[in-house]
Order: structure tokens, then C-alpha cells, then sequence
């Protein structure tokens, strides 16, 4: 599996944020999605997603 950080960031493109607003915004996302990602996966490795796990 790999998580496309890219991605998340040409989702929040609409919104028009400042390049902090819009990592703060990402790192919050992120951080909420990161332990239901995991049980999706069943513990599997999800390439690209170590940057954004603080845990």
C-alpha cells in the first residue's frame, strides 16, 4: 500500500491556504487518519506514511 502524500495536498488545493496553513492541515488529517489506515491494512506496511506517523 502506499500513501501519496501529493495527493492529500491536491485535495486541500481548493481551499486556497497558505503553504503552512495547508501543511498544518494535512499533518491534522493525517494524524486523525493514521490508526484507522492501519486497521484497514491489518498492520500491513503503508509506504509514504512513516512522515506523517508521530507514534
Amino acid at each position: 500500500m502506499i500513501f501519496d502524500g501529493e495527493k492529500l495536498t491536491d485535495l486541500l488545493e481548493p481551499l486556497d491556504l497558505s503553504w503552512k496553513e495547508r501543511t498544518a492541515k494535512e499533518l491534522s488529517l493525517t494524524e486523525d487518519l493514521v490508526s484507522q489506515l492501519k486497521k484497514l491494512t491489518q498492520g500491513r506496511e503503508i509506504s509514504g506514511l512513516a512522515a506523517y506517523d508521530n507514534k
